[in-house]
């Protein structure tokens, strides 16, 4: 990711900046999704963010993390939409919902199952939304505890709460139809 920061930043590299949106893009959509609830909505939020980020490329050098840094921005973008276009509505964490959980394929899923992946996803979309974003954000973009906390202006003790929480409503939520899809396997 380093070598295609450079490139942005030191060589004004369109290519690279399309390979580093294409990393990046389907994540930063489910995040403003989840404050928005309108895909045309979101996508907009986010073409947006990275159309700053590439304006501002000389700048690059200067954000510690740039996960953190695209999360914050789509994150504020989404709250100035709802802000100028809803003045009463105040939204917070427990308002949040990430509907579009989605498993990415790496070596461990390939051994899941359909069946399975269905079952996981069931019971990922039953967790409450807070629980639910938080533990997208974690196990799913990979962003650590902290990056979570700091994105959403909650504390770290917040996350960890709520992803123990999300594993275990999941084992509980899970345990009965492992047990069943093991015994038919």
């Amino acid at each position: 990711m380093q070598q295609l920061l450079h490139r942005i930043q030191d060589d004004n590299d369109e290519n690279a900046f399309k390979e580093f949106y294409k990393e990046n893009v389907f994540r930063l959509f489910q995040f403003a999704f989840a404050f928005v609830r309108n895909k045309e909505l979101s996508e907009e939020i986010v073409n947006d963010v990275f159309l700053k980020f590439w304006q501002q490329r000389s700048k690059i050098c200067d954000i510690k993390n740039i996960s953190v840094y695209l999360y914050v921005c789509v994150k504020n973008t989404a709250l100035n939409y709802l802000r100028k276009n809803d003045s009463n509505k105040n939204i917070g964490i427990d308002d949040l919902s990430a509907d579009h959980f989605y498993l990415s394929p790496d070596q461990e899923q390939i051994l899941i199952t359909d069946e399975l992946k269905r079952l996981i996803e069931q019971s990922i979309n039953q967790l409450p939304p807070k629980c639910k974003l938080i533990f997208k954000m974690v196990k799913e973009d990979g962003l650590s505890s902290q990056e979570v906390a700091t994105i959403l202006g909650v504390s770290y003790k917040t996350v960890t709460t709520q992803v123990s929480i999300a594993l275990k409503k999941l084992e509980q939520l899970l345990q009965p139809s492992l047990k069943e899809y093991f015994v038919k396997a």
